[in-house]
């Protein structure tokens, strides 16, 4: 990738802009949210079908229900099938609602398992239109990360809470600038509404894990989504060098292992090693494009 090629990956944005790029990241990210809309939709579609399958397979005799499927698959349209599809509606909803419960619980769990403390918004970065509470925890990991809580109002509804989790372990090892870039690039999860759908399809897809697509689309998914909030946070803050410098510590002080959440390495282990590399390549071609003047003083 050249410089041309990452500056218009990242958009357009002259030295020193940070505030007018930021200003237009404030709107809402409508290409993100239709596609996660239409994810969340080909999901539902897909899982009716795959547990709709496991009872037909389960029902039906295991091996030879498969073999036979393969021979005739449009028996599944048929009357004989309508048992299946109806316990498969069911599976489907309850898995579902699973992975919304346990989104919400283990938000709310981080939050009193952690015992997190307040941290000052950042200067250099702009204040979101949304609730969002910034909290540090003690751990041993280098991480940040971020996800969205429903909390009951006084008018008997929701409200959304977003809240962002950055690791003492994280803080100890980042300058000021590397600090405001990773604020910037959590802020940049919560405006591409990463928190709401990306969390619960990566939640859903591991409740299905014997299910392959449904892992590769989350994971696809929490790779395009990186990189977007790796723009974000270039154009709130200007300074790609100091996100691309964040991502390294994180990626030099992290164990191997992969984490519970999706944090500042995306996936994490391995798969979050080596995607840190090529985040961290195209943060350096865009800061050596010079389209950013306090590049020069990084």
């Amino acid at each position: 990738m050249d410089s041309a090629d990452a500056a218009g990956t990242f958009g357009p944005m002259a030295g020193g802009a940070p505030a007018r790029a930021a200003g237009r990241h404030e709107r809402p990210a409508r290409t993100t949210l239709v596609l996660y809309r239409a994810a969340v939709m080909a999901v539902a579609a897909w899982s009716l079908l795959a547990t709709t399958l496991l009872v037909w397979f389960l029902a039906q005799g295991g091996m030879a229900a498969v073999l036979g499927l393969v021979r005739a698959p449009g028996v599944l349209l048929t009357s004989r099938a309508v048992g299946a599809w109806e316990l498969g509606a069911v599976g489907a909803f309850v898995l579902f609602l699973a992975a919304f419960v346990l989104c919400q619980a283990v938000g709310r769990g981080l939050l009193r398992l952690l015992a997190p403390t307040p941290l000052a918004w950042p200067e250099a970065v702009p204040r979101p239109s949304v609730p969002v509470r910034l909290l540090a925890f003690r751990s041993a990991r280098p991480d940040a990360f971020t996800f969205t809580l429903l909390l009951p109002s006084r008018k008997l509804s929701w409200r959304r809470e977003e809240v962002i989790l950055v690791s003492e372990r994280l803080l100890g090892a980042l300058e000021p600038a590397e600090w405001q870039a990773v604020v910037a690039h959590e802020l940049g999860h919560i405006r591409e509404y990463d928190g709401r759908y990306l969390t619960f399809l990566r939640t859903f897809a591991r409740l299905m894990r014997w299910d392959p697509i449904l892992a590769t689309v989350a994971s696809r998914l929490t790779r395009r989504e990186e990189f977007c909030a790796d723009e974000a946070a270039v154009a709130m803050t200007g300074r790609p060098r100091a996100l691309a410098r964040a991502i390294y510590k994180a990626a030099h002080l992290a164990p191997a292992s992969r984490g519970v959440l999706a944090g500042l390495l995306g996936p994490g282990g391995t798969a979050g090693h080596r995607q840190a590399i090529e985040r961290i390549r195209r943060l350096v071609v865009l800061a050596e494009s010079g389209r950013f003047e306090e590049e020069g003083r990084a």
